[in-house]
């Protein structure tokens, strides 16, 4: 493996004895929790090897000496275990021969595992101490030993069990006295009843409910509830976000409204070199006229569109009620009208906006202003609504600055913006929607932004040059607090001349501010673009870098190509949208003109914040396929609708194209293609994992023509060429065939190519624990982790993958040590996302499916320089049944007083998925939380593999050991 790509040292917590792995209750149904594009499918071995894998844990585990809780020691390992797996292997026809024993690139499981050579006698001490810490080991340089650990620790959240309390006796007085205090409202949950101002509103006093347009409702003088509610929550210097009660009850602290006054470095926890902490008000030469003209000495008059499609942010979660609180709480000048679209949601937490219909707002002197009550039931996704929305505003509130804002989930470049909760899955406005709106709304903006997931994309921002001056929007997924409104409308209150770049950092240094404060540890981005500036140096950079790079795919350098994408900074990595920040994969190409294009995109981007120690993001995305090709076409059709270059269209079908051929070759499942759970490769690498782990058949094509040897190229690019065949002949219908014809490499180009750069799976073979391959193999290697199943008796639990991994030189070593991340001690399973490995700097991120306070959610772990031990950064609430592809800004808080109930995916003996379900007994949080390796019980039940993860996104499995050796 190349020494750039071993990962640095990091500490392993070794925190004592573990909870016992145990599946509880009736299967969940939700469908598999771990990774959708490593999902063992089916396998094909009998249910004489399944009884077998019964019969070897069940006499294992009889011949296990029983031990005290909390010992020590683990059991010496039985000899006659040993011999039953060797029989076992043998009825499985596994053999000892190499070819056999590489099990078609995939483990063994239970019936026919490989047994490790024995260790010495004496039982390995474990650590006395529940905190001990193993020796961290320095970063490997040349062919030493080489460890990647990801260590436990503790998160610490003030005082939320309290607030909990108090919010549930707010509740009850308001399910008994809300209709006194505030009305009816047709149905509507009266539990968060009104939006509460924080400052007395001098506009006339209406009842709430009224149907009259432009009447001001909810202004909320004169209620002594409403004030006790509001001292419950935290005063008048509480966010928003403590009213609704969501976020605040569970972290225990108060949302400071920073007013501008606050320090940053209270707040700030990133030092990284990708923050732009100077506001640059320059422009580049070449650069168009701004649309807006600044009258200056706060003459401007400003418009602020906000088109909140309130969706499950808000009915689950009361988000939109918080922000549109904090926006009462602004004192907002004369010369600024807010105006607030309003819809997308079944059920809004307050009882003034209306479910039933879309509706306008004002909010104006700590008002909320009805100013239309029924603008139709039409989806806020669909064009024609942003775009009447927009000419509204421009006809009734026409300013010399006209700014607009989205609210809502956001799916960058690939789904657009929006998930509107009414009219059920799969919509969303795309960027060729954006665009069709804007171009109906017939506006000029001073900036766009989007208080939405992932829409700070270099697409995004081409298609928006045309509309507008600037663009304030994130690279990654939002905390659930999302923008933070009062200080920024303040400042832009008191001046409204104030420049748009000076204005965007404000609305940046907030947000970061506040989501370190109530939701730390969480990655936070946020940029200001100057759109002219961006459409005028950046096109000609990204085509001469987009040529560049397909000339290098085409010359038979994709592994460099490769090799640069997968140590780029990627976003949303747990949903494989394949979007990474630009500037750091051109610098990761080390070309120049790499360096020119991020030259021209450091440029444009005027200022850029990060919060949570995230590191790489520089302020502007792009799509690039890795994960899930399959999006490649919908991408295509994409960037024909926007205008994009065509020569990035074709470095990407390129680059596609070849990795796709190459998991093709590698016996992929082509029926797999374009599916909306895995990648291209995902389910035919995966096919036969448990196969093989359960000492089943025979292994894919690839791995079977590997061990025949290919004759020659020609017999690949025969292989290829029927399945290919027939891709001149294919349109737009989303299969592989539509990715392919784009291709400029031929197939015998491809396949010759390929033919000279696979990973080889024969060598995958143990011996002494060791796992030894060529230099040239490890070249093609992007990633090892290692993957644990335990056996119930009944089938294997899932426990996931671990990216501690130990090479020596170029041997992969076993060492697993009977241990497996854990939280409380209780073994979990655990999935990486995303893994950075630069220089200094290291950071991980992965997921551990879980039910948070009754709602399946996956808690978020990073692993970085500031929590080297580990943290839960929140839970993000999982969609199912494909509701919507776009992210959602709703990470849930986690501290003391949550309910966490793990969850693990199970499979029978046959390797087919049979649930998913509750593992281990549920726990309530308390101060302090313990991440770190615990033994797990009953080692023999264990079974360990490595996968290995070519760069083709190719994925091998080694034969699979028992743990019992390793765990002496």
């Amino acid at each position: 493996m190349d020494d750039q790509k071993k990962p640095l040292a990091r500490r392993k917590k070794i925190v004592g004895e573990g909870k016992a792995v145990e599946k509880k209750g009736e299967g969940l149904g939700t469908g598999p929790v771990g990774q959708s594009s490593q999902r063992p499918p089916q396998s094909s071995f009998t249910q004489q090897a399944a009884q077998q894998g019964k019969q070897q844990s069940n006499q294992s585990a009889q011949q296990s000496s029983a031990r005290p809780s909390g010992s020590a020691q683990r059991p010496a390992q039985s000899t006659q275990a040993g011999r039953y797996a060797q029989d076992a292997m043998k009825k499985a026809g596994q053999g000892s021969t190499a070819a056999h024993s590489q099990g078609s690139g995939r483990p063994s499981f239970p019936g026919s595992f490989q047994q490790p050579a024995q260790r010495p006698a004496q039982p390995a001490q474990r650590p006395a101490s529940t905190g001990s810490v193993t020796p961290q080991r320095p970063p490997v340089t040349g062919g030493g030993t080489q460890q990647r650990s990801s260590a436990g620790g503790t998160q610490r959240a003030g005082g939320g069990g309290s607030k909990l309390l108090i919010l549930v006796i707010a509740a009850v007085a308001l399910f008994f006295f809300g209709q006194n205090f505030f009305g009816g409202n047709g149905g509507e949950d009266p539990s968060l009843n009104s939006i509460i101002p924080q400052t007395t509103s001098t506009a006339s006093q209406t009842n709430q409910n009224s149907s009259q347009e432009g009447t001001a409702v909810n202004t909320g003088t004169d209620t002594g509830l409403m004030n006790l509610l509001n001292t419950f929550m935290g005063g008048s210097t509480s966010s928003a976000y403590d009213f609704s009660g969501i976020l605040s009850g569970l972290t225990g602290g108060t949302s400071a409204q920073t007013g501008g006054t606050g320090s940053a470095d209270q707040y700030f926890t990133s030092s990284m070199e990708n923050n732009t902490l100077q506001a640059d008000t320059t422009v580049a030469k070449g650069a168009r006229e701004k649309y807006t003209t600044l009258l200056g000495g706060k003459k401007d008059e400003i418009t602020i569109l906000l088109y909140m499609c309130g969706t499950d942010l808000e009915s689950q979660n009361g988000m939109g009620t918080a922000d549109l609180k904090e926006m009462l709480n602004a004192n907002l000048s004369e010369k600024v009208n807010l105006i607030v679209y309003t819809g997308g949601c079944r059920k809004w937490r307050n009882n003034v906006i209306s479910s039933g219909a879309n509706q306008i707002y004002q909010i104006k002197n700590g008002s909320l202003t009805r100013l239309k009550e029924n603008m139709g039931t039409a989806s806020m996704t669909n064009p024609s609504t942003l775009a009447e929305f927009i000419r509204f505003g421009a006809e009734h509130f026409p300013a010399n600055r006209m700014c607009l804002i989205f609210w809502d989930h956001g799916g960058g470049s690939v789904s657009g913006y929006g998930y509107d909760e009414r009219y059920g899955s799969g919509q969303s406005m795309t960027l060729a929607g954006i665009n069709e709106a804007l171009k109906n709304g017939g506006v000029k903006f001073d900036f766009v932004g989007f208080d939405a997931c992932l829409m700070a994309t270099v697409e995004n921002g081409l298609m928006l040059g045309q509309y507008a001056d600037y663009m304030i929007a994130s690279e990654e997924t939002e905390p659930g607090v999302g923008w933070y409104y009062t200080n920024w409308l303040n400042k832009l209150s008191a001046n409204t001349s104030m420049n748009t770049v000076e204005l965007g950092k404000i609305i940046t240094d907030d947000f970061v501010e506040v989501c370190n404060k109530q939701c730390r540890g969480q990655a936070t981005t946020l940029s200001v673009v100057d759109l002219a500036e961006l459409a005028a140096t950046v096109p000609e950079e990204l085509k001469t870098f987009s040529v560049d790079t397909n000339e290098l795919i085409q010359n038979n350098e994709y592994k460099k190509v490769s090799s640069a994408r997968s140590r780029t900074r990627e976003f949303a990595a747990s949903t494989k949208i394949d979007q990474i920040d630009l500037v750091h994969f051109a610098k990761n190409m080390g070309t120049s003109e790499g360096k020119e294009l991020a030259d021209a995109l450091l440029g444009a981007v005027k200022y850029n914040r990060t919060g949570g120690g995230i590191s790489n993001a520089y302020g502007l995305s792009i799509y690039f396929p890795y994960k899930k090709a399959g999006k490649v076409n919908q991408m295509v059709s994409t960037y024909k609708a926007i205008g994009m270059d065509d020569e990035y269209t074709r470095c990407i079908q390129e680059f596609a194209s070849l990795e796709v051929s190459g998991q093709l070759s590698a016996g992929a499942d082509i029926g797999n293609y374009g599916s909306s759970t895995s990648g291209l490769g995902a389910s035919g690498s995966m096919t036969g994992l448990l196969e093989s782990l359960m000492g089943g058949g025979a292994g894919n094509s690839y791995y079977n023509n590997v061990s025949t040897g290919y004759s020659s190229s020609d017999s690949l690019s025969n292989l290829l060429g029927g399945i290919l065949g027939s891709s001149g002949e294919s349109g737009n219908t989303g299969s592989i065939l539509d990715l392919l014809s784009g291709r400029s490499m031929t197939t015998e180009k491809a396949a010759a190519y390929i033919f000279e750069n696979h990973f080889d799976p024969s060598a995958l073979v143990w011996n002494n624990d060791r796992m030894t391959l060529e230099p040239d193999q490890w070249g093609f290697i992007e990633s090892v982790s290692k993957n644990l199943y335990y056996d119930d008796g009944t089938g294997y639990i899932d426990l996931g993958y671990d990216p501690l991994c130990t090479i020596e030189g170029n041997d992969l070593v076993n060492d697993y040590d009977g241990t497996w991340l854990s939280i409380n001690r209780q073994p979990v399973a655990y999935y990486r996302t995303a893994l950075i490995e630069q220089e200094d700097c290291y950071a991980e991120t992965g997921y551990t499916p879980a039910i948070v306070n009754g709602v399946r959610a996956n808690l978020i772990l990073v692993f970085d320089a500031e929590h080297p031990d580990g943290t839960i950064a929140g839970a993000e609430t999982v969609y199912r049944n494909g509701e919507t592809e776009t992210a959602a800004k709703n990470m849930i808080a986690i501290g003391e007083g949550t309910e966490i109930q793990f969850v693990c995916d199970f499979y029978d003996y046959e390797g087919n998925y049979k649930d998913s379900y509750r593992l281990g007994d549920p726990m309530v949080l308390e101060k302090d939380v313990l991440i770190g390796y615990a033994y797990v019980p009953e080692p023999e039940k264990c079974r360990v593999t490595y996968c290995l993860t070519d760069y083709y996104q190719e994925s091998y499995w080694t034969p699979a050991v028992s743990a019992v050796a390793d765990a002496q």
